[in-house]
């Protein structure tokens, strides 16, 4: 082998070596280099996230403290627990303090409402389930508050976590006179208790100038709340009485 084949067998050699240089050991640390690059700009920008949210700490602790506490007085304005006898004492109720007569009393079990914020975060969406009966009484109603319990107590169960809310309805048909009208709805819209009316009939006999009609309401109670079910003051009623609930004149 002459002189000037061994010299251009050594330059293939250092390309070779350079070659294998640049592919397994230049070109992955570069691709390593670029990789950590974009790594530490994103952790970078973390940082400064995380460094801006540390500094607004205390004042970010202080808002949640007070949404909490608001949110917290809000639960406070709902009942714990609602049971049939609590609608039929608050018919009672209006009927001693209004010139207002039922006729006929119908308290359904309560109902579980699934309440969710919408996409504008100025409303809700409210959907809820199915009673599986209700309880049906003229001005001598009777009270089958069992079944309201046991149902109340079986939907909760099926909450994970946190508080459920619920719908107790009751359709009240009446006969009154105007400012009687007026006391009863001052009554419900005023209750300290979380309550609505869902509708109104009214019908004006022109021959008595009376008013009768039906009031549909629903009164709310949050379970799973810290405090102790409010039950309704029921006076002792003598044996044998046919004036059940003291309405009758």
């Amino acid at each position: 082998m002459s002189a000037r084949d061994k010299k251009l067998l050594i330059i293939l050699a250092g390309i070779a070596v350079l070659a294998l240089t640049y592919f397994f050991v230049f070109a992955p640390q570069a691709n390593k280099r670029e990789t950590l690059k974009t790594e530490n700009m994103q952790l970078k920008s973390q940082y400064n996230q995380l460094s801006t949210l540390a500094a607004k700490a205390d004042d970010y602790t202080k808002k949640t403290q007070k949404m909490s506490d608001e949110m917290q007085k809000v639960y406070d304005n709902f009942p714990s627990y609602l049971q049939i006898e609590n609608g039929i004492m608050d018919a009672v109720a209006i009927e001693k303090s209004t010139n207002t007569k039922f006729t006929e009393l119908t308290v359904n079990d309560p109902v579980a409402i699934d309440v969710t914020a919408d996409n504008s975060g100025d409303g809700t969406e409210q959907s809820s389930g199915s009673s599986d009966s209700s309880s049906s009484a003229d001005t001598t109603a009777t009270d089958n508050g069992s079944g309201s319990d046991a149902t109340a107590q079986n939907n909760a169960k099926s909450t994970v976590a946190g508080y459920q809310l619920y719908d107790v309805n009751s359709v009240m048909a009446f006969t009154t006179e105007y400012h009687g009208l007026k006391s009863m709805l001052e009554q419900v819209i005023g209750s300290t208790d979380k309550k609505t009316i869902s509708s109104l009939n009214v019908n004006f006999d022109d021959s008595t100038g009376e008013l009768s009609g039906a009031l549909n309401t629903d009164s709310y109670f949050l379970y799973g709340l810290d405090k102790p079910y409010q039950a309704p003051v029921i006076p002792e009623i003598p044996h044998g009485t046919d004036n059940l609930f003291g309405t009758l004149n």
